[in-house]
């Protein structure tokens, strides 16, 4: 083989590595794009001994994201799905940006059909503290019913409920920081004094899911985010990390039921960094039906 032969092979070769990296960059790009941004529906069903069913739409962890200009893509997901009411379970805003309109908007709009009901995540929680202002307030400015650490009674199809919210730790007054612990659990101790069916949103899952408190407590059925589903879920891996727990956590999602309390983890919707993107873990809603 000629000199001349050998260096247009070397060139040829490596034109044709340079076409596969691209090919290769290019299908990673597509994937995680599509891993981001396509909205996906994981439904579930509780027996919960309503006389007519009842369907609830969680949104968790948003983070700010946008699917479509003003989240038209989002608040169409959620009114194909028909809800009788919508739960928010926190985290839908980031804590270090001041501009809350891309969530005061979604939820005016998605007010404007059903109620509303939305729990503290830790970046609301931080942001009040960041920024010097109520995000409750504004929560409830756009119609919202803001729960934290406090519940309303209602009805959901002629059935009697009793709807909670909280932030953090449920029943671990230990771990939270504030001046009166005693506080919340007045708030767990009222919450839970009822005969009605008990629906909590709790941001923070550890308790219920990881430390194995769901029979300890008098509830009924809990809704929690905050794990993102995991994050970035590798094939034969799983899931990679979440808060509080570490890595490759055992549980980032589903239904777990226990003999008092049903949780129901939602792998949410959005990033808390944009430069940690979900991977293999496509944007949730999440479906409750109560039969």
């Amino acid at each position: 083989m000629t000199l001349m032969k050998q260096k247009i092979l070397k060139l040829l070769g490596c034109i044709s590595a340079v076409v596969m990296l691209m090919m290769l960059g290019t299908g990673l790009y597509l994937w995680t794009h599509i891993t981001n941004e396509e909205i996906t529906t994981c439904y579930y069903e509780v027996d919960a001994g309503f006389p007519d069913s009842v369907r609830i739409v969680v949104l968790a962890d948003l983070h700010e994201k946008e699917f479509g200009p003003g989240n038209e893509a989002l608040i169409d997901a959620v009114s194909s799905l028909d809800p009788d009411i919508v739960c928010m379970v926190g985290d839908m805003q980031n804590r270090d940006d001041e501009n809350p309109d891309i969530v005061l908007h979604l939820v005016s709009a998605l007010a404007e059909k059903y109620p509303v009901y939305f729990c503290y995540g830790n970046h609301e929680d931080s942001w009040q503290s960041n920024f010097g202002r109520s995000f409750g307030q504004l929560m409830t400015n756009a119609g919202a019913v803001v729960l934290d650490g406090e519940y309303v009674d209602t009805a959901l199809k002629g059935k009697a409920v009793r709807i909670g919210g909280f932030m953090g730790y449920y029943r671990f007054t230990g771990m939270l920081k504030t001046e009166d612990p005693g506080s919340y659990n007045r708030f767990f101790d009222a919450f839970e004094d009822t005969d009605r069916y008990k629906i909590l949103l709790n941001h923070i899952p550890t308790q219920w899911i990881d430390w194995g408190h769901m029979d300890d407590f008098d509830v009924d059925l809990v809704f929690c985010g905050h794990y993102h589903g995991g994050q970035m879920v590798l094939p034969f891996v799983g899931p990679l990390y979440v808060p509080y727990i570490g890595l490759r956590p055992p549980y980032v999602k589903g239904m777990f039921e226990g003999e008092k309390a049903t949780v129901i983890l939602s792998a949410g919707l959005g990033n808390e960094y944009w430069f940690v993107p979900r991977v293999n873990n496509p944007p949730e809603l999440t479906v409750v039906d109560l039969n």
